[in-house]
Parts: C-alpha cells; sequence; structure tokens
C-alpha cells in the first residue's frame, strides 16, 4: 500500500521541490495553448452550430459564447505571460490554475454537450459523444507535460461522458462509452510514461546546467586564485601584468597617461632573520593593507618576496607622481605594531610613466624595476622617477653586455695592483689585485660598470679565472713574501663548482695558496649565507685566507665575523672621511682593531689619503693600510718597479716618494 501510495504521490506531484521543472512544464504548456484552445474553440462553435435549431438559445447560443470567451481569454493570457520570464513559485501557481481549470471547465463544458443530447436526433447525439470524446483526448495530448491535469481532465469530462452514454439505452452509445473509456485509459498510460520521460528530461538538463554552472564558477574561482596573491589577498604578478596591459590599451586609444611604479622594501630581511618568516609574512600583509588605503587611485600587487607593484592613475605631473611615490615610502617607514615587536622598515619606489618610458608593458615594468635599484644605490627610501638620464645608464650598460659578451678576455682585461703597507714602517706587505677593462669599443671601462654586467651575461665566472691566472702568474715574479687579494663577485663565492675551479687554477700556478687571500663583500654573503660557508671553507682548504671587504657598513658584520672562516677585516673608507673631525670615527676604527686583536684577525684600513689620517691611525694602534697616500692602483710592471725601488731591510728607511709614485 506504501509504494502505492507514493506512486500516486508521484503522479499528482507539480513538482514542488524543483522550480526549475514547474517553469520548463508551463513552458511547454504555454506551446499548446494556442492549438487546444482552437480545436476546443472550433469543435464547441460546430456543436452549437448544430444544435441552433433544435435546442434553446440560452443552451445552443449563450453559453457557447460564454465558453468561446473563456477560451480565447485564456489564450490571451497565457500569450502575454508568455513573453515574460517567470519564477519557480509562478511557475507553480500556474501549474495549480491549470489543474483546478482542468476540472472545472472541462466539467462545464461536458456538462453543457450532455444537456444538449437530449435535444437532437440520433446524429446530433453522435456530435455530442464525437465532441465530448474527441475534444478531450485532443487537450489530453496537450496536456502531456502536465500529467496530472490530463488526469483530472479524464477523469471530469471522460468519466461522466461514458458513463451517461453508457446508460443512453442504446448499444450504438454504449460502445462508444466503453471505447471512450479504453482509449483514454490508453492514452493516460502512454502521457504518463512521457511525462515521466520529459521529467528526467528537464532534470538532466538542470543537472547539466548546475554542473555546468558550477564549473563555471569554479573556472571563475580559479582564475581569481591564479590571479592572487594568497599571503596578502592583493593581486598577484600575473594579474599585475595583465592590468598593466590593460591600461596601455586603453590610454593609447583615449591618449591619456599613467605611471608604473615598483616598490621594494628596505630592511625587510633582518625581520626574517630575527624574527622568523611568520613574523615576515605578517608584515608584508600589513605592508599591503597600509599600500591599499593610500588612494583609491592606486592599483596595488605583490610581485613576490619584499616588492609590490603600483599603478598610478590619472594624468599626474612628473612632480606629482615623485610626491604621491614618496609618500608611499613615507607609510612603508611607519612603525608596524605586532604582539611581541616593533618592525621599522622602509620602502624604496621606482617609477616609470607612460608613454614616455615605454609603450609596452614589459618596457615600461623593466624601467621601473631598473630604476628602482638605482634609487636603491642613490636614494634609498625615496621614489625616483626615469627619466632620460636612466635610459643613457641603459644604453650604456647594454652596450657594456654586448661588447662583454664579445670580449677576447686574455687580451682586454688587465690587473692593476694597490699594495697594503704596515701603517708604523710604511713599508708594503702586500697588494690588492683590481680588474681593469680595456675595451677597443668602449675604451676604459670601470670596474663598477663591468662587474656587475658581467654577472648578468653570465661572464663573471670566466672573467674571474682569466684575472686569478694573470694575477697568479705576475705575483710570482715580485720579491719577498707579499700576499697578493684577489675580489670575488657574490657570483663566484655562490657556486661551489666555481670555487673548485679556482682551487685548481691555485694548484697549477704553483703560487703559495698562503699567500693568496680571496675578498668577499657582505653584500655577496647576504645573497646565501649558508653556500656562502661552504664555499669559504674550500678556500680555507686549499690553504689561503679570507677578508671581508667593506667592514662596517653591513647590520650583520659582527654575526659574519663570528659564523664565517674569516682572517682578515678591511675597514671601510667611509670611517676615514671625517675621522680628523670626528672622534666617533676614531672610537668606531679603534673598537674594530680590538675586536681584531681579540680575535687574532689582521686588519687592514682601506682610503688612506692624507698625513693626518695615517697620523691617527698610528696613534689608535698598529694595523695595515692601504690608499693614495701609499700608491695608486698600478699596472703589473709599475707594481714590479715599485718593489724593486724600496729599500732592503739592513738599508736606509724608505723611500717615500716611490711609494707615493
Amino acid at each position: 500500500m506504501r509504494g502505492i501510495f507514493e506512486r500516486l504521490r508521484g503522479v499528482f506531484s507539480i513538482s514542488d521541490d524543483n522550480p526549475d521543472l514547474a517553469i520548463a512544464q508551463i513552458d511547454r504548456f504555454s506551446r499548446q495553448i494556442p492549438l487546444m484552445y482552437t480545436m476546443v474553440v472550433v469543435n464547441t462553435l460546430a456543436l452549437a452550430y448544430d444544435f441552433m435549431d433544435q435546442a434553446p438559445a440560452w443552451l445552443s447560443i449563450y453559453i457557447p459564447v460564454f465558453l468561446v470567451s473563456i477560451s480565447v481569454l485564456r489564450t490571451l493570457s497565457y500569450w502575454r505571460a508568455g513573453k515574460q520570464e517567470i519564477s519557480g513559485e509562478v511557475a507553480r501557481k500556474k501549474l495549480r490554475q491549470t489543474i483546478v481549470l482542468a476540472g472545472v471547465l472541462g466539467s462545464i463544458f461536458a456538462l453543457w454537450a450532455l444537456a444538449l443530447f437530449g435535444y437532437g436526433d440520433v446524429y446530433s447525439q453522435g456530435h455530442v459523444a464525437f465532441f465530448s470524446g474527441v475534444t478531450s483526448l485532443g487537450i489530453m495530448v496537450c496536456l502531456m507535460h502536465l500529467r496530472i491535469a490530463a488526469i483530472v481532465l479524464g477523469v471530469t469530462v471522460i468519466g461522466p461522458t461514458s458513463l451517461f452514454l453508457i446508460y443512453a439505452g442504446s448499444q450504438e452509445f454504449l460502445s462508444v462509452g466503453l471505447n471512450l473509456v479504453i482509449v483514454t485509459v490508453a492514452i493516460l498510460y502512454v502521457l504518463s510514461n512521457h511525462s515521466e520521460s520529459f521529467v528526467d528530461l528537464i532534470s538532466n538538463q538542470i543537472a547539466l546546467k548546475k554542473a555546468a554552472f558550477e564549473a563555471n564558477e569554479l573556472g571563475k574561482e580559479n582564475e581569481r586564485l591564479a590571479n592572487l596573491d594568497s599571503l596578502t589577498d592583493l593581486p598577484n604578478r600575473r594579474r599585475f601584468l595583465a592590468e598593466l596591459e590593460e591600461r596601455i590599451v586603453g590610454a593609447a586609444e583615449g591618449n591619456r597617461s599613467f605611471a608604473v611604479g615598483t616598490l621594494d622594501l628596505d630592511g625587510f630581511k633582518p625581520i626574517n632573520d630575527i624574527y622568523g618568516h611568520v613574523a615576515g609574512d605578517n608584515l608584508l600583509v600589513k605592508v599591503g593593507e597600509r599600500l591599499s588605503q593610500i588612494s583609491s587611485d592606486l592599483f596595488v600587487a605583490r610581485l613576490g618576496g619584499d616588492e609590490f607593484g603600483i599603478i598610478f592613475e590619472g594624468e599626474l605631473s612628473d612632480s606629482e607622481l615623485r610626491a604621491l611615490g614618496n609618500r608611499i615610502c613615507e607609510t612603508v617607514e611607519e612603525p608596524f605594531e605586532f604582539e611581541n615587536f616593533i618592525a621599522n622598515v622602509g620602502g624604496t619606489c621606482g617609477i616609470a610613466k607612460y608613454p614616455e618610458a615605454g609603450t609596452t608593458a614589459k618596457l615600461l615594468f623593466e624601467h621601473s624595476d631598473y630604476v628602482l635599484y638605482v634609487a636603491k644605490e642613490r636614494q634609498k627610501g625615496k621614489a625616483v622617477l626615469f627619466s632620460e638620464q636612466h635610459q643613457d645608464e641603459i644604453n650604456e650598460t647594454t652596450g657594456i653586455m654586448r661588447e662583454l659578451q664579445k670580449a677576447n678576455l686574455d687580451e682586454e682585461f688587465f690587473v692593476a695592483y694597490q699594495f697594503v703597507v704596515d701603517s708604523d714602517t710604511g713599508l708594503p706587505v702586500g697588494a690588492e689585485a683590481l680588474a681593469r677593462w680595456a675595451s677597443p669599443v668602449l675604451g676604459n671601462v670601470p670596474p663598477t660598470d663591468f662587474i656587475k654586467n658581467a654577472e648578468k651575461t653570465g661572464v663573471v665566472s670566466k672573467l674571474t679565472e682569466t684575472l686569478l691566472r694573470k694575477t697568479l702568474s705576475e705575483v710570482s715574479k715580485w720579491p719577498g713574501n707579499l700576499f697578493v687579494s684577489f675580489n670575488l663577485s657574490a657570483h663566484d663565492i655562490g657556486s661551489p663548482q666555481n670555487i673548485l675551479r679556482l682551487s685548481e687554477i691555485v694548484r697549477r700556478s704553483g703560487f703559495p695558496p698562503e699567500r693568496l687571500t680571496f675578498e668577499i663583500t657582505e653584500t655577496a654573503l647576504l645573497r646565501d649565507l649558508g653556500r656562502a660557508n661552504e664555499t669559504l671553507k674550500l678556500l680555507k682548504s686549499l690553504g689561503s685566507k679570507v677578508a671581508l671587504d667593506d667592514f662596517g657598513t653591513g647590520y650583520s658584520s659582527l654575526s659574519y665575523v663570528q659564523n664565517l672562516p674569516i682572517d682578515k677585516l678591511k675597514i671601510d673608507r667611509s670611517f676615514l672621511v671625517d675621522m680628523e673631525e670626528c672622534s666617533t670615527s676614531q672610537a668606531v676604527i679603534k673598537t674594530i682593531l680590538d675586536l681584531c686583536d681579540n680575535l687574532d684577525l689582521d686588519c687592514i684600513v682601506e682610503g688612506v689619503e692624507r698625513q693626518g689620517q695615517l697620523e691617527l691611525l698610528r696613534g689608535i694602534g698598529n694595523m695595515k693600510v692601504q690608499g693614495y697616500l701609499f700608491s695608486k692602483p698600478l699596472m703589473s710592471g709599475d707594481a714590479l718597479t715599485y718593489l724593486q725601488l724600496l729599500p732592503s731591510a739592513e738599508g736606509e728607511g724608505p723611500r717615500r716618494s716611490a711609494m707615493r709614485s
């Protein structure tokens, strides 16, 4: 019984739980409305006309006119509604109305037709049977997508009509009545199966639409995530470059201007090192939030690490761009408060303006990035706008890079030597090897220019090997046991393979490795302290020494001295600039000298250019000094002559004139 009840419940369901199915049923039924009511109107008028001379006017004229009017009004109502989108609730309401009207109107039409039955002859009575049966069956077919309405129509029209004909007293009408019952049952069975198939079809379509919608939403979410930085929720590098492309198209079409900025945090690495990466991540989130709140005319993205991209909206002048860029840097400089500490970082910004600095996304971004690092070198904590001067520098750099790749390293590169002397005796104890490049195209190129470009072009490893071979060959001819210092780049110490090749060059040269000192800078160490430690140990295993250059300019120099295999410290020349007037500089130098004494390290002071500086250094203590007061960088032959002109230990004092040559 429960199964039968559930079956009947399914039969009489009107899709309360599936609004999309109700909408589909109404849509399909609405398409059949004109055909259904046309059939009703034509058959009604035909039957009324047949009985016009046989039945009273109220039955043959007035009632038919009323029924036809209702049919026309229903058709117009569905026609108007068919032009509008309806909700699931409205569709369910219309379904209920259709079911009720199927029963009510069906009953009225059936009663009217049967009322005419007694006024006609046998032929007119047959017309009544035909009207009731054929019209009802035709309407049931039109209601095939709404099974319950078809069943209601069959019960309210075919049922009474069949019973009436069966009991009409005629064998022929009995047959017609039974035939109507059989045909109606058969049609309802077919319509039921068709309705179930229709419901399955619509359900599958709905499921497909839902799956397509979910897939579309998932695609949108994936696209959103693909363009979003997961840490800060800012647009990421991919979205930034895409936005930049769009802005260029819009600016080109509207003849407008805008600018691109690249912001890099200053002092972010110490936060990571001291407080951990979680603290660093939290800081990046707060920086992103603060940047996003500066102005609604800024499009802010995180490009990666501690670097952010900014697109400046509007027609801003150069001075306005610089002012806004500096405001951004100042905003970043304000302290960030956390639960356990306060983070103080800075920001440096490079800005490139469209179209002056470039007309493509790639060029604009590269120029903003270039001027960012120019700013970090020259104006840290400020915003710098890309200019023609920067373009000239890029052109020059491009020329340097091009010529570096074509250069004959053995013929074009050579080594100059600047001697290191004992502060008390003034006699040389060693020399620093300095790379020089005499390009046949560019002329003499400063080391600050060609070394960084050699790293960018990948030439630096071959260049280091070439210069080391030349250095060891030339210094082998020097008298005495003077040491030679050779500078290594960040690229050199970042690769154990490079160090192994340099070690092999030292072994093959026959030069005593204990007289060779490799100089490194804190900048080189910053890239990867662990890797640097490994490579320095390889150099130490060779028997050579390691010197830390530019000591005192980095924030964590003491940690390097403690953790790395360092033999010498070179005090940066910046401490000597005002040491004759500034007691603080003297105190710093004395502190570093005491540190070296305590750690058994050699101390070398760079940049000694005046006699007054030398006298103050002698008063602080004994150390090694280097500078123009004693020797400018000398070519290999001049360096050898310099050494040969020095008096022997048994002779008279050192010849100062020779030493200053």
